[in-house]
């Protein structure tokens, strides 16, 4: 089968797009390359298509993409448990206890050290939480 020369192009130009995708067979790719050869301008266009797929697939994009994310996750598990330990115990010395004498809390009045060990590890947590977003915001994300 010929294909009249008026056609060419277009049947390029169609067969191209596979070509990028990643999807033409061995003789679809070979007819492209074979064609961007003797046409500079397909060349060109398909070098600069092909561009940022080489720049994502070099070795080691992977790895470092699986690092970044593994310390994001890791970053955001720690700012969560940073901020539950701060709620937690900022809110614990207001625990309410009900009995035979009534509602009364919990810590208050016998157990004051206690409460003021409660509020420092919240007090240490919020520094903690507010110098991770501090980290955050300096590096403008």
């Amino acid at each position: 089968m010929n294909i009249p020369d008026e056609h060419v192009d277009d049947v390029i130009e169609d067969l191209s797009a596979v070509y990028l995708s990643g999807e033409a067979l061995p003789g679809t790719r070979a007819v492209v390359e074979q064609y961007a050869k003797h046409n500079a301008e397909l060349a060109q266009r398909l070098k600069l298509a092909q561009a940022p797929l080489l720049h994502e697939t070099r070795p080691g994009a992977r790895d470092q993409a699986a690092k970044a994310l593994q310390q994001t996750r890791q970053f955001i598990g720690l700012r969560t448990m940073f901020t539950a330990t701060g709620i937690a115990f900022t809110l614990l010395p207001f625990s309410l206890i009900g009995g035979e004498n009534g509602v009364r809390f919990l810590f208050w009045p016998e157990h004051t050290g206690v409460i003021w060990a409660f509020w420092s590890i919240a007090a240490a947590s919020w520094v903690a939480r507010w110098l991770m977003n501090r980290e955050v915001r300096k590096a403008g994300l």
